[in-house]
């Protein structure tokens, strides 16, 4: 059986093999072997034709039976990039986010709507865990891991839903339009004809409430892991904060499940000792200098 994912990528990160731009399938299923991790009698391949596995494709909905006529897929074709929102697919293609952006907006229940936005969740202290090593040392990453196309929308389609949902919820909080707060690239998506937003600035949404001003940071999932990633404009944002402003990490868990989705406000990981709770899953420094 293989391991959570969580821990695969910290062993792939010890061993390095996440030094390279990007990992193949052949490299990655050898190190599953090797480690362990790969039935000893599975082939050592991911195509479902060696796995003895047959072609699958998701059913036609009913009453439909495909066809020029029949307004579905034709037969034989691939389903294009999508996501499952409450119960259905839905397209992730960049030209049709709107819609979906428009339907998580809409179907926040009440209880989703109630959750306070200025009051953050405490967390209670966690014990890190220790990490098992077959190696040492220090190793510099050249990059990150590159998705395939198809995964980089869905991904998009996620972060865009968390948006969508959390623009809805602060309207409700602070009757501010999202066009008004949303701050963030994904806007564009999220709100017709809107301007571009800027990814750079740290925070997806900006709320002035009197005296006060309030950043909010949104972090969504399809399930509820518990784990995120700060990028560096996020670091330096939530770390440089003035006298009136606040700094929320907003994670949306189950964010394509209309009953199962929570809005959990978290705490400024610098804005308390011990990163206010949270645990230090990994660090990298990445330092430039110049030689001669």
């Amino acid at each position: 059986m293989l391991p959570p994912a969580q821990d695969v990528l910290r062993e792939l990160d010890d061993d390095g093999l996440l030094d390279f731009e990007v990992l193949s399938v052949k490299a990655l299923i050898a190190w599953l072997r090797a480690r362990g991790h790969w039935p000893q009698d599975m082939p050592l391949s991911d195509r479902r034709a060696d796995l003895g596995l047959a072609a699958t494709r998701p059913p036609e909905p009913p009453g439909n039976t495909g066809g020029a006529t029949g307004g579905g897929r034709p037969v034989g074709s691939e389903p294009g990039p999508h996501v499952v929102l409450n119960g259905r697919p839905v397209s992730a293609l960049p030209d049709e986010l709107a819609a979906l952006a428009r339907e998580v907006a809409a179907d926040l229940t009440p209880e989703q709507r109630a959750t306070s936005a200025t009051s953050a969740t405490a967390l209670a202290p966690r014990i890190p865990q220790p990490r098992t090593s077959s190696s040492s040392g220090a190793r510099s990453h050249s990059g990150s891991y590159q998705v395939p196309a198809s995964d980089q929308d869905r991904t998009l389609a996620v972060g865009l839903a968390g948006e969508a949902a959390v623009a809805a919820w602060l309207q409700e909080q602070f009757g501010v339009e999202p066009q008004d707060s949303w701050k963030s690239g994904l806007r564009v998506h999220g709100l017709a004809g809107a301007q571009p937003g800027d990814d750079r600035l740290g925070y997806d949404f900006l709320i002035h409430d009197g005296d006060a001003t309030y950043l909010h940071e949104v972090k969504a999932s399809t399930g509820d892991s518990g784990e995120i990633i700060l990028g560096e404009s996020e670091v330096r944002r939530a770390s440089r904060l003035k006298p009136d402003e606040t700094y929320f990490i907003v994670y949306v868990s189950h964010v394509l499940d209309r009953d199962r989705r929570n809005i959990t406000v978290l705490p400024n990981p610098f804005g308390a000792p011990d990163l206010a709770g949270y645990e230090l899953v990994s660090t990298q420094l990445r330092l430039r200098f110049n030689l001669g």
